[in-house]
C-alpha cells in the first residue's frame, strides 16, 4: 500500500497541472505557428485546431472564419500566393487556456491573390495572434497585424471588403 506524499497538497498539484497545461499549449501553438503558418503545412492545422475553430483575420475581412475546413481553404490560398521566406517567432506568452504569439514573417507576392496581380514584391508582416485552447486544441484565434506593405498592395480589394461595408453617419 502506498501512502500519499504529504508535501504534495491539492493546491500544489493544481499548480503543477496548470504548468503542464501551459507547457503543452505553448508546444502546440509553437508547432502550429512554425509549421502551420510559417511553412504552410495544412496537416498541422488538422492536428492543432479544433474542427469548429473561429478565426478573426484580415484574410477574411467579411467576418470570422468558421471552422477548420474554411480556415484551411482560406489559408491555403494565401500561403500559395504569399509564400513565407523567413519566419521569426518574436515573443510567446501563455496562460492556462490562452497563448499570445508575436511573429515577423517575410513573404513574397508570387501568385495573383483576390484578383490582384502578383508583383514579386517581398514584404515583412508583423502579427499578433491570441489563441484560446480547450482540450489541447485551438478553438479561437484573433489575429492583429502591422502589415502595411501587404495592405497597400491589397488595398483595391480590402477597401471594398472592409470600408465598403461600414455604415455612414448620416447625422448632421
Amino acid at each position: 500500500m502506498t501512502t500519499p506524499n504529504p508535501e504534495i497538497t491539492p493546491k500544489k498539484a493544481k499548480k503543477k497541472q496548470a504548468k503542464a497545461e501551459r507547457k503543452g499549449n505553448r508546444a502546440l501553438v509553437l508547432r502550429f505557428m512554425k509549421e502551420g503558418i510559417g511553412q504552410g503545412n495544412l496537416a498541422v492545422f488538422d492536428e492543432c485546431l479544433h474542427p469548429a475553430v473561429r478565426v478573426w483575420t484580415g484574410l477574411k475581412p467579411q467576418g470570422p472564419i468558421e471552422g477548420l475546413a474554411e480556415y484551411k481553404q482560406i489559408f491555403a490560398g494565401f500561403a500559395d500566393a504569399w509564400p513565407v521566406r523567413q519566419f521569426i517567432l518574436d515573443e510567446m506568452i501563455a496562460t492556462k487556456d490562452k497563448v499570445v504569439v508575436r511573429f515577423t514573417a517575410v513573404a513574397a507576392f508570387k501568385k495573383d491573390y483576390y484578383g490582384i496581380a502578383a508583383t514579386n514584391q517581398i514584404v515583412e508582416m508583423m502579427e499578433v495572434h491570441v489563441l484560446t485552447l480547450k482540450d489541447g486544441k485551438v478553438v479561437s484565434n484573433i489575429v492583429s497585424g502591422t502589415n502595411f506593405p501587404f495592405e497597400f498592395i491589397m488595398y483595391p480589394v480590402l477597401k471594398e471588403e472592409v470600408i465598403g461595408h461600414l455604415p455612414l453617419d448620416t447625422e448632421a
